[in-house]
């Protein structure tokens, strides 16, 4: 409420001047002799006449100024003079706007200043950051990227702003996937990815992907950012090369002591095989050459598994169905169980999301399982009411985050000596039948994938193995150097 009502009291006294006015001019027109109604409205005309007169000069003197200087004080806003005021001397309604007008240019002065300051902090966090720092447009254009960006991409600002992302990434693939992987959810944390500079050299970045929306929840682009691991990439590959010389000195410790049982195994035989020569004897001929071949097959096995063992992993990686993935497994060992009198039972679910992993290794890794597993039922006396099982199935993990396959028999179980020891090389629980490299090279192959594998077990009463593997494999392919990578849209 306006509480100053200067001008109000001076309207009423130039109204009251009027009337009065009025009345004298009335008094002197009937004075001259003219009728009533001639006298009227000459009267009435000269007090419009002066009226108008009036009240041009009011709003000239009194109205006209202090409109135009707020007129020009929003106009001064409006081109960004923020440090523009009203005169607030007039102690009337126009001073008390005149007030209002700079409290409100005060404020938003503040409020400006507030936001400059918020703004250049940000910038400076942008720019200074040595960390990668990319954002697109919904269109997937490139708007801008920061200065750590331009060290390690080679583009500035200027020459790269506008164009598609695509052009940054060394596998167009890692680009869809990062999309897939942002139309269900909001980001996508710690994605590798490989980048291509403009010098055409390959970098590895560890991405952090988010979706950026405006005012009303509609997605405008996204922003990501990202670390250069190329240089950690290098030494990680060194570092695995070292251990994979540590693991072949392992491994050629495990060859001195398997070779020479097999070495022996076969001069035995070939001993026999002389024997039976020199002496026609057919039966020991046979038995001797039996023996040989055994130590050929087993020297053979090992030397394979070898090369598995010390191979450098690199996974192709693709979305992959693991209630298909067993259904197939269950199609290719259903029938061996059913010849060794081993029951196998399937149970998959079909809400599991697909997993980011390679097929073959997967399937490799859960075949090697559940040979193991119908091999533990073989070597186990059942009770009349007990019959050997082996049930293959997988499910998610409570907060959704992994999908587990999980292999349980009721064969002969395990002691703990032999669980903390399934996992090393040349460990074996099989005699001859096996090198003791399977569970280690399927392990590995769990490894690259970021999962891992968990043993329960108990002697006489069986085994439960399960392979966890993370949905969204971000954590995945520890070896590899050129594998594909999971990440973000």
């Amino acid at each position: 409420m306006i509480t100053r009502v200067t001008i109000f009291w001076k309207l009423i006294v130039a109204f009251i001047i009027l009337f009065l006015v009025e009345l004298l001019i009335l008094q002197a027109f009937n004075a001259a002799g003219l009728s009533p109604l001639l006298s009227n409205i000459l009267a009435i005309t000269v007090m419009l006449l002066i009226g108008c007169f009036t009240a041009a000069y009011f709003i000239r003197l009194y109205i006209k100024p202090p409109i135009e200087q707020l007129h020009k004080g929003m106009n001064m806003l409006a081109e960004r003079k923020y440090n523009f005021r009203l005169e607030e001397d007039k102690k009337d309604e126009f001073g008390s706007l005149a007030s209002s007008f700079n409290e409100m240019a005060d404020m938003l002065t503040s409020s400006l200043t507030e936001l400059k300051r918020n703004r250049d902090y940000l910038e400076s966090i942008f720019e200074g950051s040595a960390d990668i720092i990319i954002t697109v447009n919904d269109a997937g254009n490139i708007r801008t990227i920061n200065t750590g960006a331009e060290n390690t991409l080679g583009y500035n600002q200027m020459e790269i702003a506008g164009k598609p992302i695509d052009i940054l990434f060394a596998d167009p693939e890692e680009k869809d996937i990062a999309i897939q992987k942002l139309r269900l959810s909001e980001n996508v944390v710690n994605y590798e990815m490989r980048f291509i500079t403009k010098q055409k050299e390959e970098r590895n970045v560890l991405f952090t992907l988010t979706r950026l929306h405006n005012s009303n929840g509609a997605v405008i682009g996204t922003i990501g950012i990202g670390k250069d691991i190329t240089e950690e990439k290098r030494l990680q590959k060194k570092l695995i090369q070292s251990q994979r010389l540590a693991a072949i000195g392992e491994v050629f410790t495990g060859i001195q002591h398997s070779m020479k049982n097999m070495l022996n195994a076969c001069k035995g035989g070939s001993y026999m095989v002389r024997t039976g020569l020199k002496n026609e004897n057919h039966k020991m001929l046979i038995e001797g050459w039996a023996m040989v071949e055994e130590g050929i097959f087993r020297m053979t096995a090992m030397s394979m598994d070898m090369l598995k063992y010390v191979k450098e992993w690199k996974p192709r990686v693709k979305l992959v169905d693991i209630q298909k993935l067993l259904i197939d497994i269950d199609g290719v060992i259903g029938k061996t169980a059913r010849d060794k009198s081993v029951e196998l039972k399937l149970d998959v679910s079909s809400d599991i999301p697909t997993v980011l992993c390679d097929s073959q290794m997967i399937h490799s890794a859960v075949m090697d399982i559940v040979s193991n597993a119908i091999d533990a039922c073989l070597w186990k006396d059942y009770d009349k009411d007990e019959i050997p099982e082996v049930k293959l199935s997988t499910y998610l993990s409570e907060d959704n985050e992994k999908s587990i396959i999980e292999v349980v028999d009721n064969g002969c179980g395990m002691s703990e000596r032999v669980i903390e020891n399934i996992f090393t090389p040349f460990f074996s629980t099989k005699s001859k039948a096996g090198t003791g490299l399977g569970l280690s090279i399927t392990s590995r192959m769990i490894d690259v994938h970021g999962g891992n594998i968990e043993v329960e077990s108990e002697t006489d009463v069986g085994t439960t193995f399960r392979i966890v593997l993370p949905v969204n494999a971000t954590g995945r392919n520890k070896e590899n150097d050129h594998g594909k990578k999971s990440i973000s849209s």
